[in-house]
């Protein structure tokens, strides 16, 4: 049995980028940059009002002014504004030359002759200056970065409508065990139906990855072997959960070796997620998950998901909060690292969900995060800060 921490460097070590692609803008959501994207000119490209209002030159703001044009966003200004002069301007709009304020609208009012009047004290100059959020040829988005909706944003400001990103692995989920039926499915008293599956899938879709199902191997070799001869042939990553422990019927390690990969180890000391198992050949890896859904879960969230976006080109750092203990938290061995559910409280508190093992799968449903006991510690007293490694990002 080796660490987590050695477990996490093997698999991470084993990961290699898979390629490049480009994409439309419209389908890059979730993917990852593989170039950084530049500026290709400045923002805003001009001196632009930032309020409804009036441009002038500060040192006539106390007199009347009269008005010589008005100036809506998207038109270039025609005239240039001299002294004891000012164009009424709208939000967005290029400032006309000979300008250096714009104030508001409502401290104007009405003077003769059609003029308006600074009512104010004071004003601010409410003007973007031409390039203040970046400049031409800035780096904007570095190459290894996940695209979410601000990127998509400042790439279509830059032109950027076919990104290079890196190519998405090729999933497979399998799940094993004779007591397994679909979802679809009526158990018979002996059955259970298999949740692991769809859980394991919905988690690789997550990722924007579209994962490819192959169904449930039986407790033979025969079953497994086939359904892994299909699992390996479509996929550059098999997400196996089940036949990984120490059973009589625990047969994936064997039909792994028996298509030529090499396992790289199969026990972590880790709580939920001992018999998770890491092998590598002919250019695929495989995680074996333990078959309870719990340790499946969490297995997939802290080696599973930063594999599979190594693979992509990114470094993931999952989202994590430091909050108070709003509980004792307890356990009754100390001998390995232990993850265990979390909700986040209204009171800024970390409380338990009513967890109490690994097939508990219903208390991730209320759970947001993951808090760990180190291997050691047996009890984390109230108000202790704790890191709470979110799940729900």
């Amino acid at each position: 049995m080796i660490s987590f921490d050695e477990a996490y460097r093997i698999a991470l070590g084993s990961a290699r980028v898979l390629g490049e692609e480009a994409v439309a803008l419209s389908e890059a959501a979730g993917r990852v940059l593989a170039q950084d994207v530049t500026a290709d000119a400045p923002m805003p490209p001009y001196d632009k009002a930032m309020v409804d209002g009036y441009a002038c030159r500060r040192a006539d703001l106390g007199g009347p002014l009269r008005v010589v044009e008005t100036i809506a966003a998207g038109y270039a200004p025609k005239k240039t504004i001299g002294p004891g002069e000012c164009a009424k301007i709208m939000t967005g709009a290029m400032l006309p030359s000979g300008t250096d304020c714009v104030f508001l609208v409502e401290l104007s009012e009405a003077a003769a002759d059609g003029a308006v009047r600074f009512t104010g004290t004071a004003t601010d100059d409410n003007i973007a200056l031409r390039g203040r959020d970046y400049r031409r040829g800035e780096a904007l988005i570095a190459r290894g970065a996940r695209i979410h909706p601000p990127e998509i944003a400042v790439m279509a400001s830059v032109g950027c409508v076919r990104p290079q990103v890196y190519r998405r692995p090729r999933v497979a989920v399998l799940a094993t065990g004779d007591e397994l039926v679909e979802a679809n499915q009526t158990p018979d008293a002996w059955h259970i139906r298999n949740s692991n599956g769809p859980q394991v899938c919905a988690q690789v879709a997550r990722m924007a990855i579209a994962p490819q199902y192959i169904g449930i191997a039986k407790d033979n070799a025969e079953s497994v072997g086939e359904c892994l001869s299909l699992a390996v042939a479509q996929s550059d990553v098999v997400l196996i959960s089940g036949g990984v422990s120490m059973g009589d019927f625990d047969l994936v390690p064997g039909g792994l070796r028996e298509r030529g990969f090499e396992i790289l180890f199969d026990r972590v000391a880790i709580q939920p997620g001992k018999p998770t198992t890491f092998a590598v050949g002919e250019g695929r890896c495989c995680f074996g998950l333990p078959g309870n859904p719990v340790s499946s879960f969490v297995i997939f969230e802290l080696l599973v998901r930063p594999f599979l976006y190594a693979l992509m080109g990114h470094a993931y750092r999952p989202l994590c909060v430091r909050m108070p203990a709003g509980d004792v938290f307890t356990r009754k061995s100390g001998t390995r690292r232990a993850w265990v559910p979390v909700t986040l409280g209204a009171d800024g508190t970390v409380r338990r969900t009513g967890y109490h093992g690994s097939s508990h799968i219903s208390a991730l449903c209320g759970a947001e995060g993951l808090i760990a006991f180190d291997e050691g510690v047996m009890q984390i007293p109230a108000g202790t800060l704790v890191d709470v490694r979110l799940i729900r990002d």
